[in-house]
């Protein structure tokens, strides 16, 4: 289906179709495009990549080519422009468009950064606040570097062996299985698991305030540079869990204790939040009472698709997700007319 819709799209570019397809959804009524991001890094070996690959949304002179395009033929606002806009009644741009990117990696500061500047475009980076307080990996990162780098041959889960031989690439998919199944559990039987298999991989542990470089969470002071730069910060929750899976007092403190956090390290108002992992059991509507609860406008899933006024809701915004295999044809065909062209979530590769 892939490769199916990118030649659909090279089709649509070259032939002047996209121009059309794009016009006639302007026709219905105006949306709100939303592109969603992870993490963005000089172009690497993949094979060789110590993480999980499959945050990497776009390679550093693509993402480049991307904000580009983007600046060029979009109206690029914040969640804080928007939240403005809705309150006066004023009408929102026809092609606007938000730029986020969840988690907090170091490469949003280092390698984002420098891109957005460049394009005069701003950006909403959502951010788990646990992991700037503490310089440490992020859980499902640290886990596919253990998987990647123990010296076992297979590993359990629920009872089943799962086979590490066959190289890396047995090994990443190994780790997508697993992933995939702690995103499913509850909390305690998430932290339960990770900690079984910690022993059981035998990897030691990546110390806090270990020099990750990219590959680690933003420092606090590389928080505030970027909110001094003109870009909005907003949470991600505390320490990253499936929101849906953890207690009533737990779900307050992941929202209510990283937004303060971030409104104390930068200064500004913290208006919109992205839920983790972000796929249909990741968030329910208890989880959307104590995100309006605790005082956010907009809160991001990773639904596919663009906001239509005539259906908005606030707090299950869809996006429309970058892949670092995305073709340019394929991104400007996404966002000119995202009903055909968006990529579907993937539930194994987003966090």
């Amino acid at each position: 289906m892939k490769l199916g819709r990118d030649l659909a799209a090279d089709l649509a570019v070259s032939t002047g179709l996209l121009g059309v397809a794009g016009r006639l959804e302007s026709l219905r009524v105006p949306d709100i495009r939303v592109l969603a991001y992870h993490r963005v890094l000089p172009r690497i070996d993949e094979a060789s990549f110590p993480y999980d690959v499959e945050l990497v949304s776009a390679w550093e002179e693509e993402f480049d080519w991307q904000v580009g395009h983007v600046a060029r033929h979009y109206d690029v606002i914040t969640c804080r422009e928007l939240a403005s806009m809705l309150a006066a009644g004023r009408r929102v741009p026809r092609r606007a468009l938000v730029i986020t990117f969840d988690d907090g990696y170091r490469d949003n500061h280092d390698v984002v950064l420098p891109i957005l500047q460049r394009h005069k475009v701003p950006a909403v980076i959502f951010v788990a606040t646990d992991y700037m307080d503490r310089h440490s990996t992020f859980w499902f990162d640290e886990f596919v570097h253990d998987v990647l780098h123990t010296k076992a041959d297979a590993l359990t889960l629920d009872g089943a062996t799962v086979t590490l031989a066959g190289g890396a690439p047995a090994r990443r998919e190994a780790a997508r299985r697993v992933l995939l199944r702690l995103k499913t559990v509850s909390e305690e039987q998430r932290l339960e698991i990770l900690a079984q298999l910690k022993q059981e991989l035998g990897v030691p542990a990546i110390a806090p305030g270990r020099q990750l470089g990219l590959n680690g969470p933003m420092s606090w002071s590389q928080v505030q540079a970027l909110a001094k730069a003109g870009i909005e910060i907003g949470s991600h929750s505390v320490s990253h869990p499936i929101l849906s899976k953890v207690g009533s007092e737990q779900l307050r403190r992941e929202l209510v204790d990283s937004k303060e956090a971030i409104e104390r390290h930068t200064g500004e108002p913290v208006v919109s939040m992205a839920y983790p992992v972000g796929g249909k059991s990741a968030y329910n509507d208890d989880v959307v009472a104590a995100v309006r609860a605790a005082g956010y406008r907009f809160a991001f899933t990773y639904g596919a698709g663009p906001n239509r006024p005539d259906h908005f809701d606030p707090y299950r915004m869809r996006r429309l997700a970058v892949e670092r295999y995305v073709t340019r044809n394929r991104f400007s065909a996404m966002l000119a007319a995202p009903s055909l062209f968006a990529y579907a979530w993937s539930s194994g590769q987003n966090a």
